[in-house]
């Protein structure tokens, strides 16, 4: 499959290992700012779910 052809060379060995307490601290950091981010998208795309879920009820009553 195509994605299996993307990630076929993955390797965990492109990464470098964590060396340092202030190397780990940035790690996390990195990481902690793309989470909140993808929370605030995870949110809002529920929102948007709910609001097309009541549109949905909406239509299929006027129907």
């Amino acid at each position: 499959s195509p994605f299996i052809e993307k990630w076929s060379d993955f390797s965990i060995q492109k990464f470098e290992a964590v060396v340092s307490l202030e190397q780990l601290q940035h790690y996390k950091d990195d990481f902690n700012a793309e989470s909140e981010e993808y929370r605030n998208l995870h949110t809002e795309t529920d929102k948007m779910k709910k609001n097309f879920r009541q549109f949905h009820e909406q239509w299929k009553s006027l129907t």
